[in-house]
């Protein structure tokens, strides 16, 4: 499975949204998630993957897509 696709399983499973229904695209106000949402939704990324994001690097993530980008570049610095 490929990074997006898993982010996208895990947040129709934390925010009870089809994953398929899931736009990477779109902002994730748009899709209903609150920050508070957002930042415990973070926790179980970090755990996932083994990365982290710092509180500065989580302002610059608006969507999945964003969000895919920063886990991919973690890894690859591993």
């Amino acid at each position: 499975m490929d990074t997006l696709a898993r982010i996208r399983q895990l947040a129709g499973q934390e925010f009870s949204i089809p994953a398929e229904g899931l736009d990477a695209q779109a902002p994730l106000d748009a899709l209903g998630i609150d920050s508070l949402s957002f930042i415990e939704f973070m926790f179980k990324i970090e755990e996932e993957f083994g990365v982290s994001v710092s509180d500065e690097e989580l302002k610059s993530i608006r969507t999945l897509a964003d969000l895919e980008r920063h886990v991919e570049a973690s890894l690859k610095a591993r």
